[in-house]
């Protein structure tokens, strides 16, 4: 092969020298083959990780080399059959007809007699192939095709690892770029759930390949759904729920992360009901050597995760290893800031909390709602003859039972002492009456063992008051329904008087 005038190899230096980006260069370089080397046409596939773990063809010349994108099927057997190649090798059209029916083919319709086939190499490692072919109205390759073509791929080999190397950075910076925006979000947020669905958003964004993201919480040695994202956007709903010996949690028991290739051919996955195939990953989600959780990625096409892949995905876990570890330790201060250590009801101030939403609702919309104080008679009694423990298991049973009568919509809550609270939101007094009416019942029912083989019952006391009827104003409500329950329980005392 001889080269055309006006020096083709400057032409290429020249060329080379103004691209930016890898895929530049190799579309630039694919053109110059064609024009150079007297072809019929030249492709390019991107061997992932230099280790044949699917093909990716990016690029061919001229445009019409292929009629269809079915070549990246039917031609990844041919590729992968030079994926240790680290030298150009010359295929006859005999030897091409043996890769498969697709490209015999394909060969015999574009009268194809020879193919070159010319590995890149990236740190040891086949990154890529060109393949040239020509067909019988060009010459077959020679050895010096050979040789010059070893020349021109190891000039196109170094200016790869420079601009490989500087996107490897740029993409680096970029996924810490991502992360720091992830994690400055998921600073901002101490909601579990926007914070999963953050991590998970950061995910998709740095695996542009992934289909899915899920995070599954680990707990008490059980999973439980925390969040999924889909490529399409949709969320909120697991693709599968983990199976008892599946990878969710077999990452989750070993707290180490497991690559899946190809689902199909995993014992992991066997009988599985599922008619896809393709490649997962489980993150272990780890704080202070605690499993917290398991987050996993899907891609709907078999092969590995690379390295780069991998690196991003551990630091990603461990970042959110970090945030739902602050997570739940908001969450159980709160809990303990407006939960009643004794009954583990809310507290007064998580009353006041919730109450003050309602008001702001019922103000806006118009509606009504209305507050009950109760009050437990005789309970002095019980705490005096059989001492304070017996007090509080009594307390205890008895405020279990008071929460097993109110609707699901109501609040109750301790509001001191032996005293508690209900918040009956959309309700008129007369309803909220009638549910105060059947917890009176069911508490008197209600058995508190004092001593061995001895119970005793206690009634209750109550004072209603209701928004906007008796008042606008959530102290005054508080105080009405107080003043009522004082009044109802005078009345009892007058009455055993």
């Amino acid at each position: 092969m001889k080269f055309q005038e006006n020096s083709p190899l400057a032409t290429l230096l020249d060329g080379l020298r103004t691209l930016e980006t890898s895929r530049q260069s190799i579309d630039f370089f694919n053109q110059w083959l064609v024009e150079n080397f007297c072809l019929f046409g030249c492709t390019y596939a991107i061997l992932h990780s230099g280790l044949g773990h699917g093909v990716d063809w990016v690029s061919w010349s001229p445009e019409t080399l292929f009629t269809s994108r079915a070549h990246e099927v039917d031609f990844n057997e041919l590729a992968l059959k030079f994926q240790k190649t680290d030298s150009p090798t010359i295929m006859t059209q005999s030897e091409m007809a043996q890769i498969n029916d697709e490209t015999a083919e394909w060969a015999e319709r574009n009268r194809i007699i020879s193919t070159m086939v010319l590995p890149i190499q990236f740190k040891k490692d086949t990154i890529g192939l060109f393949l040239m072919y020509r067909n019988d109205d060009q010459p077959l390759f020679g050895k010096e095709d050979l040789g010059i073509a070893e020349q021109v791929a190891r000039l196109l080999s170094n200016l790869l690892k420079w601009q490989i190397r500087l996107e490897a950075a740029e993409q680096k910076i970029n996924e810490l770029d991502q992360m720091l925006r992830a994690s400055l979000s998921m600073t901002e947020s101490l909601n579990l759930e926007e914070v999963l669905n953050s991590i998970l958003n950061t995910a998709l964004k740095m695996l542009p390949q992934a289909n899915d993201a899920h995070i599954f919480l680990y707990k008490d040695e059980k999973l439980y759904f925390g969040a999924a994202l889909f490529r399409d956007g949709s969320a909120g709903r697991a693709w599968a729920e983990p199976r008892p010996n599946g990878l969710t949690y077999q990452v989750a028991r070993s707290g180490k992360m497991i690559v899946v290739e190809d689902i199909c051919r995993h014992p992991l996955f066997e009988d599985t009901p599922w008619d896809w195939c393709g490649s997962i990953v489980g993150i272990p989600i780890i704080r202070d050597q605690r499993v917290l959780g398991v987050m996993t990625l899907a891609k709907l096409i078999t092969g590995i995760f690379d390295k780069n892949e991998i690196e991003t995905l551990n630091r990603l876990a461990n970042q959110a290893g970090h945030m739902i570890q602050n997570v739940n330790l908001y969450a159980e201060i709160s809990r303990q800031a407006f939960t009643d250590p004794l009954t583990n009801l809310p507290n007064r101030r998580s009353f006041e909390w919730e109450a003050q939403k309602v008001l702001e609702l019922s103000s806006r919309y118009n509606r009504k709602f209305s507050i009950a104080m109760l009050d437990l008679n005789g309970f002095k009694r019980i705490n005096d003859t059989y001492g304070h423990a017996t007090g509080d298991n009594s307390l205890r049973l008895l405020a279990q039972c008071m929460n097993d009568s109110v609707r699901k919509t109501d609040f109750l809550a301790r509001f001191g002492g032996d005293e508690f609270i209900v918040l009956f939101p959309e309700s008129t007094q007369e309803q909220a009456r009638e549910t105060v009416e059947l917890l009176l019942e069911r508490v008197k029912a209600c058995q508190v063992p004092v001593q061995p083989q001895k119970f005793e019952s206690l009634s209750i006391s109550y004072g209603l008051a209701s928004y906007p009827h008796d008042s606008v104003q959530l102290n005054e409500l508080i105080q009405l329904a107080d003043k009522q329950l004082y009044m109802a329980k005078g009345n009892i005392l007058s009455a055993a008087i």
